[in-house]
């Protein structure tokens, strides 16, 4: 447990301290809709916006479909799919398919505090070429006495196989239930690039909106 959190503390420390050539500001936008098919089976469906250069011009527009199942109380088990509208330099589209595997686990700390770990598989390319992306994200969640909302703290790695970690993100996130099906999320979050001639460091404002049917 020492191990993770030390993990998770060191990330977001090198993810604000370091140094990079580039920097830009980013807004994300996202809807998910929630679906609970059986007791330990959820489908779900996500999109979303992305905006950069000061989100002022178009950068990504995604479809996700997730399929997720609960193996103990602990352990759960989802794969899923997404389609992606990426703009380049001149707003030129391109269009990228993506298929990943994740294997998640949950589990307390203390009372109130939780912490889980998600491993990723991903490939995402064309219809020609596709791509290997490994993933591992650290996250601790808090919820504070007497208030339905819940700070989070998460870290992940991006990994590529033949170079190493090609980005690193840290984000910090606030939710809150507004209804018994409606949660939404306001984040902020630091990404940034390794192993390329100009890496950027991107500050991304993200709000979330979740619908559970």
């Amino acid at each position: 447990m020492r191990k993770t959190l030390s993990s998770i503390l060191l990330a977001l420390f090198l993810s604000l301290s370091a140094h990079s050539q580039e920097n830009d500001f980013h807004a994300w936008y996202t809807l998910s809709l929630n679906k609970k098919l059986e007791k330990r089976t959820n489908l779900s469906f996500k999109t979303g916006l992305r905006l950069r250069e000061n989100a002022s011009i178009y950068s990504k527009r995604f479809f996700d479909l997730k399929y997720n199942r609960d193996i103990s109380k602990r352990v759960a088990f989802s794969s899923g799919y997404r389609y992606n509208t990426n703009w380049n330099q001149r707003s030129v589209t391109s269009n990228l398919h993506r298929f990943y595997f994740d294997i998640n686990y949950k589990n307390k700390i203390i009372k109130r505090l939780n912490y889980s770990i998600r491993s990723r598989c991903q490939l995402q390319g064309d219809d020609y070429l596709y791509k290997l992306l490994l993933r591992q994200k650290f996250l601790i969640k808090y919820n504070i006495k007497k208030t339905k909302l819940t700070p989070e703290l998460a870290t992940e790695y991006f990994l590529n196989t033949q170079i190493g970690v090609k980005k690193l993100r840290s984000t910090f996130t606030l939710s809150y239930p507004i209804s018994k099906k409606i949660d939404v999320n306001l984040s902020y979050r630091i990404q940034q690039e390794f192993y390329v001639n100009n890496p950027e460091t991107l500050f991304i404002f993200e709000s979330r909106m979740i619908y559970n049917l």
